[in-house]
């Protein structure tokens, strides 16, 4: 990816005075290939970049052809993957076949500042967990590993071993969730918000039940998209790293803690980074209910679970909530992750939580799934500009 990119890239440009750590971190990678070194890659089904390419050439370049000058609906895929290389949101490097002295010299200018980033991104990824008390759920490892060899190593959790219910309070309230891939390089970086069409999609959709949590993904800014909507002053807002965020209503809801935590990891030929799960525990103000809310975004390439494997994306996703979720929590995992209800992850997850929602895009890669079985409605909202759907669940507690 970008990062792993400009690793190889300031490495080259020390003369090679700097291998010894970085070169094993290419070799960890799978990245030493001369035309990786050199600074460019072909991109591939299913990265951000190229699902960013083929919106510019099917829609961008109709939309807003003053975005690619000198482009055409008539350019060829790498002319657009060149144009987008200079947009920090779009994650393109340069295409090998569009390689010239000049573009590796100028992309190799900006990597010296990134190559101690991306190294620690590559090398320094650890899930952290804080040890369980009495009062959390608790893990029951099985013996069994999976992603043997890899930092995410972590053992499946022991037969039958699920988690379920709503709390322990049943007041009846009524919980409405929301997870978007807002598609941000795109909406916000090059469109600049498309007029607020996400912001005003949500803020359409929250009458008269309102919205309670939100999970986004490919988040820059959680505060952009609460202004579009409306909520600035109604929800607080958390960033994370990796381009997560969660949002929930003030005036129903109170943050007791929240926490992230790597997951996943990036197979070597689509690796941008490390992958994460953003969580929030809310006490519902009026009765103290809790909730442990999580938002995940996933490993590529789709379907694969990663470098890890999808097993254990979806395991270190549940021990995530079993060390830091408390008895009579209503656990909700959301958001994209990069894999179909077919793949490993979601499979592995679906015997341990409750599938409840599952979008179109991609063949189905936006989930909602949940300890609560109990569903009042779900909806998909459409893509709101987005390239990715909307999706809403309403949960009885």
């Amino acid at each position: 990816g970008l990062a792993g990119c400009a690793v190889l890239a300031g490495i080259a440009a020390s003369g090679g005075e700097a291998f010894g750590e970085e070169e094993a971190v290419q070799r960890r990678l799978g990245l030493d290939d001369p035309l990786v070194r050199s600074g460019c890659r072909d991109v591939q089904v299913g990265e951000p970049c190229h699902r960013h390419v083929k919106w510019a050439m099917e829609h961008g370049i109709h939309e807003r052809p003053d975005l690619f000058p000198g482009l055409s609906a008539l350019s060829s895929f790498d002319d657009f993957q060149v144009a987008l290389h200079t947009d920090p949101y779009a994650q393109c490097p340069l295409p090998c076949s569009a390689v010239q002295a000049k573009a590796v010299a100028a992309a190799g200018a900006d990597a010296g500042a990134m190559t101690a980033k991306g190294a620690e991104s590559a090398e320094d990824g650890r899930v952290t967990i804080a040890s369980g008390s009495g009062s959390h759920l608790g893990w029951q490892p099985s013996g069994r590993t999976v992603g043997q060899g890899h930092w995410c190593r972590v053992e499946e959790p022991r037969h039958g071993w699920r988690i379920r219910g709503c709390g322990w309070d049943a007041s009846g309230l009524q919980l409405k969730v929301l997870t978007y891939n807002l598609f941000w390089w795109n909406l916000f970086g090059r469109r600049h918000g498309n007029g607020g069409s996400a912001g005003t999609m949500i803020a359409g959709n929250s009458e008269p039940l309102p919205y309670d949590i939100m999970g986004f993904q490919e988040c820059e800014s959680v505060a952009w998209v609460l202004g579009d909507a409306g909520f600035a002053g109604k929800f607080a807002g958390l960033t994370g790293p990796h381009a997560l965020c969660i949002a929930y209503r003030k005036a129903a809801w109170e943050l007791v803690n929240d926490g992230v935590a790597d997951v996943g990891e990036d197979r070597s030929d689509q690796w941008y980074g490390t992958r994460a799960a953003m969580w929030a525990r809310l006490r519902y103000r009026k009765t103290n209910q809790t909730v442990m809310f999580v938002n995940h975004h996933g490993p590529l390439p789709v379907g694969t679970g990663g470098r890890c494997g999808g097993e254990a994306t979806a395991f270190n996703l549940l021990k995530l909530i079993a060390e830091e979720a408390y008895q009579g929590d209503s656990i909700i995992l959301v958001g994209d992750f990069n894999a179909g209800p077919e793949a490993p992850t979601v499979k592995s997850l679906n015997g341990r939580l409750f599938p409840v929602f599952t979008g179109n895009s991609f063949g189905g890669v936006d989930h909602v799934l949940s300890s609560c079985t109990k569903v009042v409605s779900t909806r998909n909202l459409g893509d709101g500009g987005s390239d990715h759907d909307a999706l809403e669940v309403v949960f009885q507690l």
